[in-house]
């Protein structure tokens, strides 16, 4: 019996030092893969009350469902820079960019992203492709607390249509 009880303590033993880190073994990609599609809209104006042109300086809203992770609405706001020559665009001009996404889900929880340094469109002078990425701001609810990091790429028309891809990765 006594060497029973010895057998099972070190089979033990050996199953709590012999396992890896379960962050390390379990989490193999994002968690969060969100699909996005909906409208986006010029919101910033000239003197004159219309609509800036595109290729300036201009800040834009988009909105719209978001497939994926519990599904849910998403609503953003994105400032653009001055559009010109861009080697990470190349043979396309483009600039840099900033977005502030918030993610509400069908549960009513809400999670906020911000983009970082290194995000950035380039454009055809009327299709935008975006590459962006940056940093979880929080949430409610599920994602109370939450922060990470997260990239993704969308693409604009000028038919005001955005659709894209947003992979998070929550720490």
């Amino acid at each position: 019996m006594k060497k029973g009880i010895f057998v099972a303590l070190a089979a033990l033993a050996l199953t709590v030092f012999a396992v890896p880190d379960a962050n390390a073994w379990w989490h193999r990609g994002p968690d969060l893969d969100l699909r996005i599609a909906g409208s986006n809209f010029i919101t910033s104006s000239g003197e004159d009350g219309r609509p800036t042109p595109l290729g300036q300086v201009l800040t834009s809203l988009q909105s719209g469902i978001v497939k994926g992770a519990g599904g849910g609405v998403f609503s953003a706001q994105t400032i653009i820079e001055l559009v010109g020559p861009d080697d990470r665009c190349t043979p396309l001009f483009g600039a840099d960019l900033s977005t502030t996404i918030v993610v509400t889900q069908y549960d009513g929880s809400v999670l906020s992203l911000v983009t970082g340094p290194g995000s950035f469109y380039c454009t055809d002078g009327s299709v935008f492709f975006v590459d962006f990425g940056g940093t979880v701001a929080g949430g409610e609810g599920r994602y109370d607390g939450a922060t990470g990091t997260w990239e993704g790429t969308a693409e604009s028309r000028p038919s005001a249509r955005v659709t894209g891809t947003l992979s998070v990765d929550l720490d």
